[in-house]
């Protein structure tokens, strides 16, 4: 018999009472934890949710700004004209960059992406994901005046500090706001949107600097960075026009727009009960603020924002911050810098002379397969997708070390391409499935907190070797024995290290809703058996359904 669910305006939760599928007389009682929808195929599911996949897509788009950022400023430095205006004179007279400004430039856009994935993710849990989009868009708006202004070194070095912290926010706040939004089975490849999105706007990046080359000159910067502008003038009205949550609403206690949020989006979707639907969210939601106020985070004061930090390093909370962290950190230890932030510079000291054509053809190769992951990842799930990556990424590393100590012909080139162009599939699945973990594998209420440290760790290391590589490639490898090859061996043994990791913790998340989550951890399930464990929220909701669920050793 179907339930009917009332909407409430307090926070106790919804009960119902559900009968043994078994037969048996004995009636227990249960939260409603699981949506009857989320047994739809995947293909009814996208015409179900369009629009809730709409929304996920349209924000998805700012990351396109994102990586189109962050690529630009990169390769701009290389611009004469750029380095005209901001450059100082050296010891023979010539304007140029220093070695101080480049590295400064470097670390402080790092350290701006750290300060927004950690010390602004608690702005996002007081005010909510939408306000947090405006926000951040404010800081980009900052940080894209102060350089199409920009007349030296210093006020550059200012720009990158808000272009990291407006782009940190937007790396912690995304894949929760997808999360929050995307149907339980196809939630991955709404979150596997956002590297499709960040690569094609990294690819634009420097392609705009090609291109302005190729047709205003050597010394042409200027429009560069006034495209920048266009990205963000995209960016306001979609942010104007995105719906906040209805997982946050129902955290704050603000049940009437929790419902009338949900209505706006799944309102007209078929067999979706409005009320009912966010009784479940609410559900979630009520459970782990009991177990929060258990512990006393339940404030929203600094003390109680700095007790939540120290939770996530704690028990279950400290596998689920690791698992957070884990995808994004192996793309890191497996050579990201090396091969995709100086693939230009490792090709050139290897002897290519056509480094931008090569570096394009991964870029495409990255588009390619993040949207071919996105595409697949609801159906065969993620953590194995993850392993296989990650062990491919340490294979093609032992390779390209092993080639640089065999004579150099067309053919190793050839291999060494094909080597690379495999890496660049591997590592690109990598950094799409951390942004995806990043969102799904934290506890509703430690959410921004978990993807904030899941991805600042992971930026922890892109800052150490975004650093330390550009050294080791330089003068012919002078530093690795005189090849720059070597390099590929330091990154295999990181790699492989990290890879081991995430064999033994890395959780399989696909199709598992946040209280599926939370009871298997609290159970203490082995992430590797988590993907056939059945739940006792998985038979709750059979019982309620009348489904039979089929044990599986």
């Amino acid at each position: 018999m179907a339930t009917t669910i009332q909407p409430t305006h307090d926070i106790k939760p919804y009960e119902s009472h559900i009968e043994d599928p078994k037969g048996e007389d004995e009636v227990f009682k249960t939260l409603v934890l699981k949506s009857e929808l989320d047994n739809l195929t995947r293909w009814e599911t996208v015409k179900r949710f369009w629009k809730a996949i709409v929304i996920c897509n349209m924000i998805c788009f700012a990351a396109a700004c994102d990586g189109y950022q962050i690529n630009l400023n990169g390769n701009i430095i290389a611009n004469p004209g750029f380095v005209n205006r901001v450059g100082e004179p050296n010891a023979a007279g010539k304007i140029a960059l220093t070695v101080h400004a480049t590295a400064t430039w470097g670390a402080v856009q790092s350290f701006g992406q750290l300060v927004g994935m950690w010390g602004l993710t608690p702005v996002s849990d007081r005010i909510g994901r939408k306000y947090m989009l405006y926000l951040l868009w404010l800081i980009l708006f900052a940080s894209i005046m102060i350089e199409t202004f920009t007349t030296n070194w210093s006020q550059w070095a200012a720009a990158k500090f808000l272009a990291g912290t407006g782009i940190g926010c937007l790396q912690a706040t995304l894949p929760i706001y997808v999360a929050e939004w995307a149907p339980a089975n196809i939630r991955g490849g709404m979150l596997l949107a956002y590297s499709a999105w960040n690569h094609t706007g990294g690819f634009m990046g420097p392609l705009i600097l090609f291109i302005c080359k190729k047709t205003l000159g050597d010394y042409e910067y200027k429009i560069p960075i006034l495209t920048q502008w266009a990205f963000l003038g995209i960016m306001l009205p979609i942010f104007i026009y995105l719906p906040e949550t209805p997982s946050y609403f129902a955290a704050r206690g603000l049940h009437d727009q929790g419902v009338a949020v949900l209505k706006r989006v799944n309102g007209n979707v078929k067999g979706y009960n409005v009320e009912g639907e966010y009784e479940i969210i609410k559900n979630i939601i009520v459970e782990e603020q009991e177990r929060l106020a258990a512990l006393g985070l339940e404030e929203h004061n600094w003390r109680a924002v700095l007790r939540s930090y120290v939770e996530c390093f704690k028990g279950s909370n400290f596998k689920r911050t690791l698992a957070a962290a884990l995808p994004a950190s192996c793309q890191q230890l497996t050579g990201l810098a090396f091969l995709s932030g100086c693939a230009s510079l490792f090709f050139k000291e290897a002897g290519f002379t056509n480094a931008f054509e090569i570096t394009s053809i991964l870029f495409g190769i990255k588009i390619f397969f993040v949207i071919v992951f996105a595409l697949t990842t609801d159906r065969f799930g993620r953590r194995n997708i993850v392993l296989y990556l990650g062990g491919l990424c340490c294979a093609m590393l032992l390779v390209i070390g092993i080639l640089g100590h065999v004579p150099h012909t067309k053919a190793t080139k050839d291999v060494l391409i094909a080597a690379a162009c495999f890496w660049s599939a591997g590592s690109v699945g990598l950094g799409a499935f951390g942004w995806s973990f990043a969102g799904e594998v934290a506890a509703q209420k430690l959410r921004a907190r978990t993807s904030g440290l899941g991805s600042g760790i992971a930026v922890i290391f892109g800052l150490t070797f975004n650093t330390s590589v550009p050294i080791m490639l330089l003068d012919g490898g002078k530093r690795l024995g005189n090849n720059t090859y070597n390099t590929a061996f330091i990154f295999l043994g990181f790699g492989t290290l990290v890879w081991i990791l995430t064999i033994f913790l890395l959780p399989e998340v696909a199709s598992r809703n946040p209280a599926e989550l939370d009871e298997m951890y609290e159970k203490g399930i082995a992430p590797w058996r988590m993907k056939s464990y059945i739940t006792d929220v998985q038979r709750a909701h059979a019982a309620r359904t009348g489904q039979v669920i089929e044990e599986r050793q």
